[in-house]
């Protein structure tokens, strides 16, 4: 009915109060040619003849004006109406996104396991990720340093600016010295050597380069400041709750951190896209080959190079990153699959050594991955 109304044309509408006022003109017109005229003198003392029709005239635009102002009225509620509509989706629209990022974490359960103490890792989130149910998890929600598993980050933010996979960037002295200095991991990319993109994004994961990072960052941002940027805007798309980045490598900084249940949203995001997870999941990977390494570099997963993946009983691990400095700890973000086919995803992170933070890992999936 009010979209009916909110529509009609009044041009009919008033072309009859027109011809009726008219007639009306002229039928008073004729009377007062019979009749006295009224007068009424002006301050100047003249004579004012009144006609009826001026009355009419009057009334006319009296009723002229109602009716336009009745229809711009109608026709601001009906704006009004619009923009409550759109005000009302456009906070559906927020609701829904806010639940989007919600339930990009796994939810705790009556049945979440409490980590045993054999487990050295102090920190740990096990999710079954097709029932997106937290299995197992110790201080979950405590704030880490990330050490590499930042480079989880870097990949996932990358590949979202990446227009051509094989664009170039030559590195130099410039950018590698720096994290020479720092004692950094570095994926061996030289002076004057001119890196595809997919290079550096596997140099960023498999040996874990600095100097790779460092490259992506200049490359899709102009350099490592403006690329963090983009880091923590991704961070805040993905809802995490407790995340910071202030580099794209992972070196230590006060202010670079994470928890558990952060780097399992981020893992799980990684293995949504088809590149990030198959990268992740690469044990080696030859670069193009340049003047500088006619045969290309051999880049070897930091990951696999101190385990298979099947050694778990019931599952496999399939993909991750390692990370360490001082301050971190040893830390490894990892997905991986039951023998029944369901996915899981594993962050310990802070624990005190190298090979009980590998065997952690295996036995959680052991445990836990069935």
């Amino acid at each position: 009915m009010s979209e009916q109304f909110n529509n009609k044309d009044y041009s009919d509408y008033f072309s009859a109060i027109e011809k009726r006022l008219t007639s009306e003109i002229r039928s008073v017109e004729k009377q007062d040619a019979k009749k006295p005229t009224p007068v009424q003198k002006d301050g100047c003392g003249k004579v004012i003849k009144l006609r009826g029709w001026v009355y009419l005239v009057a009334i006319f635009l009296v009723v002229t004006i109602i009716a336009v102002i009745a229809f711009s009225s109608k026709a601001n509620t009906r704006n009004d109406d619009a923009q409550i509509i759109e005000n009302t989706d456009n906070t559906a629209s927020k609701v829904e996104k806010e639940e989007e990022k919600v339930n990009l974490y796994a939810e705790h359960t009556d049945d979440t396991d409490e980590i045993a103490s054999d487990i050295i890792s102090q920190n740990v989130i096990v999710i079954n990720c097709d029932s997106n149910e937290v299995v197992a998890a110790r201080n979950p929600s405590q704030r880490c340093y990330p050490a590499s598993t930042t480079k989880i980050m870097t990949i996932l933010t990358a590949v979202d600016y990446i227009t051509d996979y094989n664009q170039t960037l030559t590195f130099s002295y410039e950018i590698t010295d720096p994290f020479h200095l720092q004692g950094a991991t570095m994926a061996g990319f030289m002076d004057g050597e001119a890196i595809t993109i997919t290079d550096m994004l596997y140099g960023a994961i498999l040996p874990s380069g600095a100097d790779a990072t460092a490259g992506i960052a200049i490359k899709l941002a102009g350099g490592e400041e403006e690329f963090v940027k983009l880091m923590n805007k991704k961070a805040k798309q993905l809802g995490l709750k407790n995340t910071k980045f202030t580099n794209a490598s992972g070196l230590y900084d006060k202010n670079h951190y994470t928890t558990p249940e952060d780097m399992a949203v981020i893992i799980r995001e990684a293995m949504k896209n088809e590149l990030c997870k198959k990268i992740l999941s690469t044990y080696q990977h030859t670069t193009q080959s340049t003047p500088q390494h006619p045969e290309g570099i051999v880049l070897t997963s930091t990951l696999f190079s101190h385990m298979y993946g099947t050694e778990p009983e019931g599952s496999d691990i399939l993909g991750g990153k390692t990370g360490y400095v001082d301050q971190s700890g040893y830390c490894i973000a990892s997905f991986g699959k039951s023998d029944g086919g369901t996915e899981y995803v594993c962050v310990t992170l802070n624990g005190q050594s190298l090979w009980p933070t590998i065997y952690d890992q295996i036995n959680l999936y052991t445990r836990y991955a069935k």
